[in-house]
Order: C-alpha cells, then structure tokens, then sequence
C-alpha cells in the first residue's frame, strides 16, 4: 500500500472500532503496520485535530469517516452503468438507496425516460424508515427482532395510503414484526399498490460477501393499477444483484483486509 493507502486504513479502523480509546500497538499489529509508521500517521492525524492521543498510546478519535456504499470506485461505475441500462431497458427510474441513522437516503438515481413523470425522490432525499414500504422492509428484515425493538421505537411505525380519508395507518407490533420476519428470506419485494403520491416501487437487496447490507436497489414508475410488468422487473432485478455480488465478491477478495477490531453495536430509541 502507498501512504495515502495506510492512512485510510487507519482512518477506517479507528472509526469501525468505535468511540472509546484505541491502543496504537492494536491499530499497528491489526493494521499490518510498523510501530514507527504507525506513529507518523497517528501525529499527523493527532496534529490536525483528527485524533487525541494519551500519554498512555491511546488514540481517541475527534472525526466520523464513513462511505455511504463501501466499495470502491469501480463497484460505484458498475451501479452507474447498470442504473442506467434498467432504466433505458425497462422505462423506469432506478435508484439506488441507502441506510443513514433511522433514514433511507437516496444515493442516486436515473430520471423517469417519460419527461412528463416526475419522481419526488431526488439524489440526496430522505425518508423515514419507520414508513413500512418495501424498502424499508428489505432492510429492516435484515435486522434481528431484538436490534429493532433496542433501536427504534415500535410504535412508531406506519405505512401510508392512497385515495381518501385517512392516508397514514400506524401498525401494532405484531403486524410489524410478522411482516419483517416474513420478508427476511427475500431479496426482491414489490409494492402492491403506488403510495401516497401514486409512485409504486420494487427493490432488491444488495449485500456484500459477508451477508452485509450495501445498498437496495429500486425501480420506480407511476402506478397505473397493472401488476404485468412486475415479473420482468424481478427478472431484471436479480439478475444485476447478482453481477454486483460477483463484483463485490471480487473486491473484497483481491483488495481490502477485513479489520479485527471490536464494534460496539449501536442503541438507541
């Protein structure tokens, strides 16, 4: 690796290892670095403010580093082109979205090819996990019930309606947790009717080699009541997962070392 290399990798243990104090001689020997390397990183680091370093060679991390779809620049190429053929290919808009806190972040996307469909959702669009549409069920269902009910608060969750009288339904525990376990086993999902705003979508879910959340990937188009082309889109849907396991698959093999470093899991309400 380069400098520029081994600085990133020490940037993204510090931050994988969560916020208490890290020992240098852990970051070095995890690392694969020399003590004295090591230590040029952490003072540079150290004296632009992005680590507190104790007397005892602890390192306290003062930044929050972390890539919305952790792969490389050539994984990213392929979700660009492969956006771009579904979209060309099926009519649609396809999306690429992501998890950021309780929020399902829009990391990009391709416009409708009808200029007269406009789709709220632009690149940089959040929504909130807690409305219980396909997407959020994707990646909720990837989650153990136990996380869920430690990291959000579960009545707090809804799903909304088209046409009148009462778009919002909030639903009971038992509803929610019945419908996740039931999706955990899918990697494809398709709303049945359009949403709120008349938008329907279908989704699959995208992991790395691991069984780690990446990212989803959608299709979106009005809802027009027809369920046809819904098989097409599956079709199309697992076979693009597919390519982009393989490359993820290949990434991880031929580039970046897993960190031994011990996560804290995240709580909250």
């Amino acid at each position: 690796m380069d400098p520029t290399e081994r600085t990133l990798q020490v940037l993204e243990y510090i931050m994988a290892a969560g916020p208490a104090p890290v020992k240098q001689i852990d970051i070095a020997r995890h690392c694969g670095l020399s003590p004295s390397t090591l230590n040029r990183i952490v003072k540079s680091l150290s004296d632009w403010g992005y680590l507190f370093r104790t007397s005892e060679k602890y390192c306290v991390r003062n930044f929050r580093l972390e890539r919305n779809v952790p792969m490389s620049q050539n994984y990213l190429a392929k979700l660009d082109s492969t956006m771009r053929d579904l979209s060309s290919r099926l009519g649609v808009s396809a999306e690429v979205i992501v998890i950021a806190g309780h929020e399902l972040l829009w990391h990009s996307k391709t416009d409708h090819p009808s200029p007269e469909v406009v789709i709220r959702a632009g690149v940089g669009f959040r929504r909130s996990l807690y409305e219980l549409d396909v997407l959020s069920q994707l990646y909720l269902s990837r989650l153990d019930w136990a996380d869920i009910q430690a990291q959000f608060f579960i009545d707090g969750f809804f799903e909304t309606l088209r046409g009148d009288g009462q778009p919002t339904r909030w639903l009971p525990e038992a509803k929610v947790k019945s419908t996740l376990v039931s999706m955990r086993s899918e990697v494809f999902a398709a709303d049945i009717a359009g949403n709120h705003v008349g938008i329907r979508r279908c989704a699959t879910v995208v992991e790395d080699p691991n069984g780690k959340f990446l990212h989803l990937l959608a299709l979106a188009e009005p809802d027009d009541g027809s369920p046809d082309q819904m098989e097409k889109y599956r079709d199309a849907l697992l076979g693009v997962r597919a390519e982009l396991s393989d490359l993820g698959y290949a990434e991880s093999a031929a580039n970046r070392l897993a960190p031994k470093h011990h996560a804290m899991p995240l709580r909250g309400g």
